[in-house]
């Protein structure tokens, strides 16, 4: 196989992978395996905030790589459901921040837990040795996809 063919065929499994990733069927799924009544962009917005603590809404939409709009509506959707709340920058009363709630947290915890078992339902025939090596080769694929991206 070529290198042309072989670039075609990783791209095909990212668009594959894309096309899933955001498929309302995977949401409903997680969503029924989970309890937690969140999709897949707001549960990714809310492990943003988790990570950052509290912050800015123009931070978030920086490191969830998220349209401002598309942001607002998520936000909006995580603050009617009480998993974040915004508080008052310290440094700055103007602003406000986005912090987790406690059923914010509770309800990542949970996303996490299904997810992982569905993985591992799904990839249970792999063995120990293809699970790293998959592991190992979609972390460098990500950080050379990104890389001429950060760059730029």
């Amino acid at each position: 196989m070529t290198d042309v063919e072989s670039r075609r065929r990783i791209n095909e499994a990212i668009t594959s992978i894309r096309r899933l990733m955001s498929s309302r069927r995977l949401d409903a799924l997680h969503m029924e395996r989970s309890g937690v009544p969140l999709g897949l962009v707001a549960i990714g917005v809310l492990h943003r905030i988790i990570d950052g603590g509290r912050i800015r809404p123009t931070e978030l939409a920086e490191r969830a790589d998220i349209q401002p709009a598309a942001l607002s509506r998520q936000i909006r959707i995580l603050e009617e459901g009480g998993y974040t709340v915004r508080v008052t920058d310290p440094d700055d009363g103007r602003v406000s921040l986005l912090e987790a709630t406690e059923r914010g947290h509770e309800a990542y915890r949970l996303f996490v837990a299904a997810n992982d078992e569905l993985l591992a339902r799904q990839l249970a025939d792999w063995t120990a040795a293809d699970l790293n090596d998959l592991a190992d080769r979609m972390q460098r694929l990500v950080a050379d996809l990104r890389d001429p991206i950060d760059n730029d």
